[in-house]
């Protein structure tokens, strides 16, 4: 939850900041920051809003500083955003009686609330920051922010039927320690919510998933604790904590009876260093241990220091369905002791670079925690792909061609690839999945890892980042080859080191098969990221009809404002290119077909430079 008051360009309250800074999150936190919140609901968010059946709310004390985490529960379009014009969202149901801020008087006007909307089978979820408001015909949430938030760690679950516990709203709610049955709750959830806030901030509500029981109750019910995974790097939750450790968790039993949990405390949040190191309270160092070694994938843990538990029967009158756990929750070390895979790499959009190649991201499942998994720049990724085998699914391997910080950012990398008519692979990502004809699980593949060693930032003998360049670096493309030669300019990007020049040798048969044209000679990151680089790209272009093709980019180059100066040639690259070569601490790189292959090397030889100084990278991707 951001400060609401401060200026658009400084979008975060001091105990977010320091999570921030802890964490190194700064940079993307300040870029995004002032672009995700919104002053009304924008109308993209609104259409997911009246068909729930439920909304998620949390209430701030101003007395006491507790934050009740509680929920609305309606038949669908109970909850309106469109009457004001996204300006409130009116609530056509009542909180119920027996929950604790109904109980405290909370629903006034003017008290600090928040809000989580979730569509369940989609996954979109949608943040509001405001406070409740009476209105004429009952009470609304007036907004101050809202914002969107990533589909990760939400369990898919459908309605099975609305109303089907609504008996069990005449029962009493009990408030007492947590009980056996609390326990048991905990066990199967794989859902909770958790609200947070402060008296000079406001209110905030928020979800956090896992696999089955992923939360726990420790110390016979001192405590309850979870596993904190990569999230947006905002800690808009966990930085509301350090200015007032009040929390509150609410358990919802989805899929049976529909009881609700309302768990309130003080919270705090332990490193995985912390933990490692035995810096902890002595009832929680052994608990809390044994869960970091389960939980490979979690930064950190949280831990409320339970004060106030409220059990109540029937709080929610719906009874859903679970159809499918988050791709993206970390798996525990138990359950791969069988030989399962750690990673998933599942398809997030494709998009062309050609009319034969396509770049593809994929997000690692679950997300890696930053520092346990590297990626560097010219590496290639290796993936199994299940959907077209039987048994040991086919695999390959592609250079990655994305940046090294997009991946320990987010999770997420790119590779770039051709499409092969009389391959097995390469039709199915071009044909079904780039079109978006595949079923979901076909976009899920099977992640072997990261290797190799082919950039000039990294030293071919250690496969670690020089702490030297060479002088000059010089890639020879044929084709595809382009790929690793795109990955080398964009490490020199990520880790703002560059060669006193770079020299491409691009070679293609049809304008029309070339990728990367338009970031090599249009896009300006490169003269913008690294105006020290002395950049020069040689393109030949071999089929029957390149002169045509030669003089449409000269003429094109010449058109664009700002284009990378480049020599456009006809016919196959030869040694008549010798002055194009740099001379001294030079580095060289080939990758293509095998005559493309002696080519680059004839021409290197020619230049009297050294054979030891050329690597050359396969071409059977």
């Amino acid at each position: 939850m951001a400060d609401a008051l401060v200026r658009p360009d400084q979008p975060w309250h001091l105990g977010e900041r320091q999570m921030q800074l802890k964490q190194n999150t700064v940079a993307s936190s300040d870029e995004m920051g002032p672009h995700i919140y919104h002053k009304v609901i924008p109308e993209r968010y609104r259409d997911m809003i009246s068909p729930q059946p439920h909304f998620m709310a949390s209430f701030l004390d101003p007395r006491t500083g507790h934050v009740w985490p509680s929920a609305v529960f309606g038949v669908p379009g109970f909850a309106d955003p469109d009457a004001s014009d996204g300006r409130r969202i009116d609530l056509g149901a009542q909180l119920d009686p027996r929950d604790g801020a109904a109980l405290r008087g909370l629903v006034k006007t003017g008290t600090p609330m928040g809000g989580v909307i979730i569509d369940l089978m989609s996954r979109r979820r949608n943040r509001f920051n405001g406070e409740v408001l009476l209105t004429k015909t009952g009470w609304a949430m007036r907004i101050l922010q809202a914002f969107g938030n990533c589909p990760k760690y939400i369990t898919r679950r459908r309605v099975a039927a609305l109303g089907a516990n609504a008996a069990r709203a005449a029962l009493p709610a009990e408030q007492r320690p947590i009980a056996a049955e609390d326990e048991e709750l905990l066990q199967k959830t794989d859902m909770m919510y958790l609200a947070t806030g402060h008296k000079d901030q406001g209110a905030d509500m928020n979800v956090r998933g896992g696999q089955p029981g992923f939360v726990k109750a420790l110390g016979q019910g001192r405590y309850i604790a979870w596993p904190d995974y990569v999230g947006n790097g905002f800690f808009m939750s966990l930085g509301n904590t350090k200015l007032n450790p009040q929390a509150g968790v609410l358990v919802v039993d989805w899929d049976d009876t529909g009881r609700g949990l309302q768990i309130l405390g003080t919270m705090e949040t332990y490193e995985r260093e912390e933990i490692e190191k035995k810096l902890l309270p002595e009832d929680l160092q052994a608990p809390l241990a044994a869960m970091l070694s389960d939980e490979r994938q979690a930064l950190r843990v949280a831990v409320l220091k339970v004060e106030l538990v409220r059990s109540i029967p029937g709080y929610c009158p719906h009874r859903y369905e679970k159809v499918e756990l988050s791709p993206y929750n970390p798996k525990p070390k138990r359950e791969l002791s069988g030989g399962g895979h750690e990673f998933a790499a599942r398809l997030q959009w494709a998009r062309p670079e050609s009319d034969q190649v396509a770049t593809f991201e994929f997000q690692l499942a679950p997300i890696p925690r930053p520092g346990s998994l590297e990626l560097r720049s010219g590496q290639h990724v290796r993936l199994g792909l299940p959907a077209l085998g039987q048994g040991v699914p086919p695999e390959r391997t592609w250079t990655v061609t994305s940046a090294p910080s997009w991946f320990h950012e987010h999770g997420r990398f790119q590779i770039s690839v051709q499409h092969k008519k009389d391959g097995l692979v390469t039709p199915f990502l071009h044909k079904q999945l780039a079109k978006g004809l595949a079923q979901e699980e076909d976009g899920t593949f099977i992640f072997h890892g990261f290797s190799g060693e082919f950039s000039p930032l990294l030293d071919p003998s250690t496969g670690e980042y020089r702490s030297r360049l060479p002088r000059h670096v010089v890639f020879f493309a044929g084709g595809i080859g382009i790929t690793p030669a795109i990955a080398a300019l964009k490490g020199l990007v990520d880790r703002n080191v560059a060669p006193e020049s770079f020299t491409l040798f691009y070679s293609f048969r049809e304008l029309e098969h070339a990728a990367f044209l338009g970031f090599l000679l249009v896009s300006d990151e490169l003269k913008k990221k690294l105006p020290q680089l002395k950049l020069k790209i040689v393109v030949n272009i071999t089929s029957s009809d390149a002169k045509e093709a030669v003089l449409q980019l000269r003429a094109h180059q010449a058109r664009v404002k700002g284009a990378q100066e480049a020599l456009f040639l006809e016919g196959r690259m030869d040694a008549s290119l010798k002055a194009q070569l740099p001379a001294g601490d030079v580095e060289g790189f080939v990758c293509g077909p095998a005559a493309f292959e002696k080519a680059a090397a004839a021409l290197w030889q020619t230049a009297s430079l050294p054979s030891a100084r050329l690597r050359t990278e396969s071409f059977a991707y």
